[in-house]
C-alpha cells in the first residue's frame, strides 16, 4: 500500500515513477508491483519506506522541495519505462530533475530503470533523445517478460524479491562510502553531501550564463521550425480538399499524405534534435537561475552593487521567458492535430510520431520557464527593495 504522508520523518523514501494510463492497461499491476518491492524491501530490511507515487506530488516547487527535503534518505527512484514514459512531459520531468540532482550529489546508483515494455530507441546508437540517452546510461531491471507472470507466480516473487536485494544491496553500499550520511533515526542532523566530481556552485552558476545566449538562439531556431511545419500540414490539409474536389478519391489522398511526408521528414528530425539542444541548455540555465535566487538576497546585502546585475539577469530571464511562451504557445495544439494526421496513412506514422516525442520535450520546457517567473516576481520584491 501507499503510505501516508503523515509521521514520515525519519523514514526512509522511494520514488516511483509512472505513466498512468501504462498502470490502466496494465490493470493496475504496475502500482501493485510498487507496493510488493516496498513490501519485500521492508521484510528484508525491517525499515520502514514511504512511498512517493508521482500522483501525490504536484509539480514544481512542491516536487523540487520534496525531492530536495529527502535526497539523503532515498533508497531509491524508479521510473517504469515503456514508450509512454517517453511522450509524457510529467514522466521527463521527473526524470530529469531527479537524475540531475542525484548525479550532482554523487548517488546515481539510486536511479533503477524498470525496463517494463520494449522501446525499440533504446537499443539504436544513433537516437538523439536526452532521457533515452539517460536510461541506457543506467543499469535497468528488464521486466518485459516477467511482467506477463501471475503475481503470485514463483516467477514474478523471484523476479520482486531480486529487485528489492538490488535495491538493499545498492544503499549498503552507499552508507558504507559515506554518501547517504542521514539514517533515518538522525533525519533531523543536517549534512551537506557533496560528490568530489560534482561540479561546485560557481562552475554551475557560470555554466547557466554561458548556456543561456544558446538556449535564445536554439529557440529562435524551434520557432521557425515550428512554423515551417505548420504551414507544410497547413498546405497538406489544402491539397486533400482540393484532391476531394476534383473527385481524385483516396488515392489523391494517399498522394498527398506521401508528398506531406517527404516534406516533414527534414524539420521535424530538426525539431527532435533542437528540443533535445534546449531541452539540456534549458536545465543547466534552471539550474544557474535557483541558485542565483538562492544567493540573491545575501549577495546584495553583502555587496549592495551587485544589485543591478542580478536585476539585469532576471529581466534577460524574464524576456526568454516570455519568448519561450509566445513561440512555444501552439507546441499542444500542433500535438493534438498531428494525431489524425498520423492516422493518414504509413508513410505519415513514423514523421508524426517523432514530431509529437520532440514536441512533447518543448511542453516540459514550457512549464519550466513558467516556473521562472513564478520565482523571479517573488524575489524581485526582494531585490529590489
Amino acid at each position: 500500500m501507499t503510505k501516508s504522508k503523515e509521521n514520515t520523518i525519519g523514514k526512509l523514501k522511494g520514488f516511483w515513477s509512472y505513466v498512468h494510463s501504462d498502470n490502466k492497461a496494465e490493470g493496475g499491476r504496475i502500482i501493485t508491483l510498487a507496493n510488493d518491492i516496498i513490501e519485500q524491501y521492508q521484510m528484508i530490511t525491517g525499515e520502514e519506506i514511504t512511498l512517493f507515487l508521482d500522483k501525490d506530488i504536484k509539480w514544481g516547487e512542491e516536487w523540487r522541495k520534496t525531492i530536495d527535503d529527502n535526497l539523503a534518505s532515498v533508497v531509491f527512484f524508479i521510473p517504469v519505462v515503456t514508450p509512454r514514459y517517453f511522450l509524457s512531459a510529467g514522466c521527463r520531468r521527473e526524470m530529469q530533475e531527479f537524475t540531475r540532482k542525484a548525479t550532482n550529489l554523487g548517488t546515481r546508483e539510486l536511479v533503477l530503470p524498470l525496463y517494463y515494455v520494449d522501446v525499440p530507441s533504446l537499443h539504436e546508437e544513433s537516437e538523439q533523445d536526452d532521457l533515452i540517452k539517460i536510461v541506457r546510461d543506467f543499469q535497468w531491471e528488464d521486466w518485459r517478460d516477467i511482467r506477463f507472470k501471475e503475481t503470485v507466480s514463483e516467477g514474478y516473487r523471484r523476479g520482486v524479491s531480486q529487485l528489492a536485494k538490488r535495491l538493499v544491496d545498492v544503499n549498503r553500499r552507499l552508507e558504507k562510502q559515506g554518501t547517504m550520511v542521514i539514517p533515518p533515526e538522525k533525519s533531523e542532523m543536517l549534512v551537506e553531501i557533496i560528490s568530489d566530481e560534482s561540479p561546485g556552485v560557481l562552475d554551475r552558476l557560470a555554466k547557466s550564463e554561458e548556456t543561456l545566449p544558446e538556449l535564445s538562439s536554439t529557440l529562435a531556431l524551434i520557432t521557425s521550425e515550428i512554423l515551417q511545419i505548420g504551414k507544410i500540414m497547413q498546405d497538406g490539409t489544402s491539397d486533400i480538399k482540393r484532391s476531394d474536389s476534383q473527385s481524385k478519391g483516396f488515392t489523391g489522398r494517399l498522394i498527398v499524405a506521401r508528398q506531406m511526408s517527404q516534406k516533414l521528414n527534414e524539420p521535424v528530425e530538426h525539431i527532435f534534435k533542437l528540443s533535445n539542444n534546449y531541452s539540456t541548455q534549458l536545465h543547466d540555465v534552471d539550474e544557474g537561475i535557483r541558485l542565483m535566487l538562492e544567493q540573491a538576497f545575501t549577495e546584495i546585502k553583502e555587496a549592495p552593487e551587485l544589485k543591478s546585475k542580478f536585476i539585469n539577469f532576471f529581466e534577460s530571464v524574464e524576456k526568454l521567458s516570455a519568448a519561450a511562451k509566445i513561440g512555444l504557445g501552439a507546441t499542444e495544439k500542433m500535438i493534438d492535430a498531428s494525431r489524425p494526421i498520423e492516422s493518414m496513412s504509413r508513410d505519415m506514422r513514423p514523421v508524426m510520431r517523432r514530431l509529437r516525442q520532440g514536441l512533447t520535450i518543448l511542453v516540459e520546457s514550457r512549464d519550466i520557464t513558467d516556473d521562472w517567473m513564478k520565482l523571479i516576481e517573488s524575489h524581485n520584491k526582494i531585490v529590489k527593495e
